[in-house]
């Protein structure tokens, strides 16, 4: 048996996320089916985690075992000239056998972009949250602050699959404005990396930071309220669960 780890940029517009389920397409499927047609062998491809439907993927890291003698360098260029445009595979190579995607990761950072321009652009609506108030972001500079190092995230956690602790490590995070000039677009962006994020998480810590930015350009900024949720543990005291469409997984460290 020989291991391939593949790097994987997709589009999940269309999709219900990484994970397979009965009767709707999915990522991981997807890729199995393209497998499927090119070693005539069914094989799961593990993933480095579950992204939720509509969330994209800049670099989502999955492996495979198989007793296939076609080269990683096959592999890439033969997934690629199947699966549809809005999957495409980075990098194939050939690993150990004890490579596992979940088990051997280090960390994951993950971005969300948000639009609080009017009018918003409208080529980006569907890779963005559209937000319709200015967003202070001095203030949300400042609470995102408060996530760095160890402590029980609870209060980001929806309900789904549960978890054996909610203790994670954030280990880096980022707030600013960015640009694509050439399609008119301006974003901003958060960005977290942790050794591992709870059920929508991420879509959590944005929405609360959107809260507190909202907060702020109405001149009641309070940073600090960052503190108190997560030391509450208390979803309630969170804010909203951000959309799908806004959230990118960047990569994955071994």
């Amino acid at each position: 048996m020989r291991r391939i780890k593949i790097e994987i940029s997709y589009d999940g517009k269309n999709y219900c996320g990484w994970q397979r389920q009965p009767d709707v397409p999915s990522i991981q499927e997807t890729i199995e089916k393209v497998i499927l047609k090119i070693t005539g062998q069914k094989i799961s491809v593990t993933g480095s985690g579950r992204t939720d439907a509509g969330v994209h993927a800049l670099k989502q890291t999955a492996a495979f075992s198989t007793d296939s003698t076609l080269s990683a360098s096959v592999f890439y260029r033969a997934l690629n000239g199947f699966l549809p445009p809005d999957i495409r595979i980075l990098t194939a190579r050939e690993v150990p056998l004890s490579f596992h995607p979940i088990n051997d990761a280090v960390s994951k950072r993950y971005r969300y972009l948000i639009d609080d321009n009017r009018p918003p652009c409208p080529l980006t609506r569907n890779y963005c949250w559209i937000y319709r108030e200015a967003l202070d972001i001095a203030t949300m500079h400042e609470a995102i602050q408060y996530l760095l190092g160890k402590h029980d995230f609870a209060c980001f956690q929806t309900q789904g699959s549960p978890r054996k602790t909610t203790l994670r490590t954030v280990s880096g995070v980022l707030v600013e404005r960015c640009e694509i000039p050439m399609m008119n677009a301006r974003f901003l962006r958060i960005e977290v990396e942790a050794d591992g994020f709870l059920y929508n998480m991420m879509r959590t810590i944005a929405g609360t930071l959107v809260l507190l930015g909202t907060e702020g350009s109405r001149g009641q900024s309070n940073p600090l309220r960052m503190k108190t949720i997560i030391e509450s543990a208390d979803r309630r005291q969170a804010g909203p669960t951000a959309p799908p469409g806004g959230l990118y997984l960047v990569g994955v460290t071994y």
